[in-house]
């Protein structure tokens, strides 16, 4: 009793006690008043902004489904408007085969005519070569000439999961002439979903109407969001403000989104322990800043104020400085040379952040440089082939299909060179494929030299035939330019000993038309590979140019 006595006499009776007493109590009462008012706007801020982070996550997130649809919806929808569609024959058939082999993630693609029946599949397993899609919704949507991306459907007898990107197909009479669709299973888009969410804790769910994750941002999710109260929210279009607890039974905050002509959902949450550790934390700390003021408050209340006007100073005008970018800013060492150690590491801790701030914005910057390089090139790689480095089949058909539009437009003549290495197999199989290769590889090289300074363009055309597309703008006599390429591949004196000439040589054949509306490039294609025919029945390392034939 004696201690607690002493204490209590100390405090009521002496005038240091009683001074020390309230000083304490005013800055003790002072700072609660003032920080808890704080602490509760910023908690309530921390959520608006963790709500309204949610809200851009879900923007950029459907910004890039929507990218990946649109590229799914357009190679579909590209296909549908070629003139081979409207009569859907062999080389419809034959795009539709590429399209698949070149867009992997399609399960199948299929023709269904105006009655629904389907004509056509690439995939000979698929499921839908059992069923009439009359009925289906995305039927219906071609009837009115719209593409549709549907929801999640159960497709065939084994009721597969699936999402089917389609559009319509126009007869030549222009009325409907049935649908082309493409099938990309519900398990083959658990990658579609970004791997970036907000904070540590945050998941972005791509949901169907069922409450079925299709795909999220994280490697392991539930398998549904149905009874999720955020889930039956979006059901019910309710926003919802409130915290509730996900499929995992963690209590979070999140947004959702429809999409997909709402048929899909978007859902970023985030735990709300997350969002209140700050909270938190700022409360410990203020707890202890409170501590510490309290107990030496009393010896160096006013020198603390000078000593902790310069460096907060400093602190917020850096900060204000890093927020416009300036990342090279620094606290100078002399505004917190005299000040207290926890200011000291303060600023210090600031520099360093400063420091990272600026590496990381450096690095950042380095990486979307490269990122535009790495998009650059695989644009090129796109239309370039693996092995010779010249244009590869895609480029060919897009090149000959704009030209022979050009040629329509202005009625002007267009020639195509079509050329073939004189048995090469024999020369693979007499010397290896990979000397095959290098041959082929030296002959495309000159191949596309001679087209280049032609103001022409070359393509492999597949195995060892190449192709020279003459331009409708290109002044050059198709004879002359055939022969120029016949004589420098014969004059590059590979040998192949299994040829009467001893070396490699190039059979060409050419052909020249003035397409009419309606003609296809098929047409083109057909005339130079008869003139090629001719020029090696005639004895090959020759030029055909319809029936002009060189010895």
């Amino acid at each position: 009793m004696k201690p607690f006595s002493r204490v209590y006499n100390w405090i009521t009776k002496t005038l240091k006690g009683r001074f020390f007493t309230g000083i304490t109590a005013l800055i003790l009462f002072g700072g609660l008043l003032s920080i808890f008012p704080l602490l509760i706007f910023v908690q309530e801020q921390r959520e608006e902004d963790a709500l309204r982070n949610l809200e851009k996550v879900l923007e950029a997130q459907n910004e890039l489904i929507s990218e990946w649809q649109d590229e799914l919806i357009r190679d579909i929808n590209y296909l549908s408007e070629l003139p081979e569609a409207s009569n859907a024959d062999k080389g419809f058939y034959e795009k539709l085969e590429l399209l698949g082999s070149n867009r992997t993630l399609f399960y199948d693609l299929f023709y269904a005519d105006s009655s629904g029946r389907i004509l056509y599949n690439t995939n000979p397993q698929a499921e839908t070569r059992k069923i009439n899609v009359s009925n289906t919704p995305y039927f219906r949507e071609g009837m009115e000439w719209h593409t549709f991306t549907t929801g999640v459907r159960l497709i065939g007898e084994k009721s597969i999961r699936s999402i089917i990107f389609s559009a319509p197909v126009t007869k030549e009479n222009g009325r409907f002439g049935g649908i082309l669709a493409g099938i990309v299973l519900a398990d083959d888009i658990r990658h579609i979903v970004g791997d970036f969410a907000y904070g540590k804790t945050g998941t972005v769910y791509l949901v169907d109407k069922k409450g079925t994750v299709l795909s999220a941002s994280s490697r392991t999710f539930p398998a549904s969001l149905k009874n999720t109260e955020l889930f039956q929210d979006a059901l019910k279009r309710k926003k919802r403000t409130e915290s509730y607890r996900n499929a995992n039974g963690i209590e979070s905050i999140g947004q959702y989104t429809w999409i997909n002509g709402d048929e899909w959902v978007l859902i970023s949450e985030v735990s709300t322990a997350e969002i209140q550790q700050p909270f938190r934390d700022t409360l410990f700390f203020m707890g202890i800043i409170l501590l510490l003021v309290f107990v030496i408050s009393y010896f160096f209340i006013r020198r603390l104020i000078g000593q902790m006007t310069e460096p907060l100073q400093a602190l917020l005008e850096g900060t204000a400085i890093l927020r416009r970018g300036h990342y090279s800013h620094r606290i100078e060492d002399d505004v917190f040379v005299n000040a207290s150690k926890e200011f000291s590491e303060l600023c210090g801790a600031y520099n360093d952040m400063a420091g990272d701030l600026q590496k990381e914005h450096a690095l950042r910057l380095e990486a979307e440089k490269e990122m535009r390089r790495t998009n650059e090139q695989l644009r090129r790689l796109s239309f370039s082939d693996g092995l010779t480095g010249i244009g590869n089949r895609r480029y060919f058909d897009d090149v000959l299909a704009l030209s022979w539009q050009r040629a329509i437009d202005d009625q002007r003549p267009m020639s195509l060179l079509l050329l073939d290495i004189d048995f090469f197999k024999k020369y693979n199989d007499r010397y290896g494929h990979d000397a095959g290769d290098r041959a082929l590889q030296r002959v495309a090289k000159v191949v596309d030299e001679i087209a280049k300074e032609a103001g022409a363009a070359a393509a492999r055309y597949g195995g060892e035939e190449l192709a020279v597309i003459l331009l409708p703008e290109v002044s050059v006599r198709e004879f002359e330019l055939a022969e120029r390429i016949r004589c420098a591949v014969e004059h590059l004196g590979i040998l192949h000993e299994n040829h009467d000439h001893g070396v490699i040589t190039v059979s060409v054949g050419g052909a020249i038309l003035t397409p009419k509306p309606g003609d296809q490039p098929s047409l083109l294609i057909r005339k130079a590979d008869e003139a090629l025919y001719t020029s090696k029945r005639k004895g090959r390392a020759r030029t055909t140019i319809y029936e002009s034939v060189t010895l």
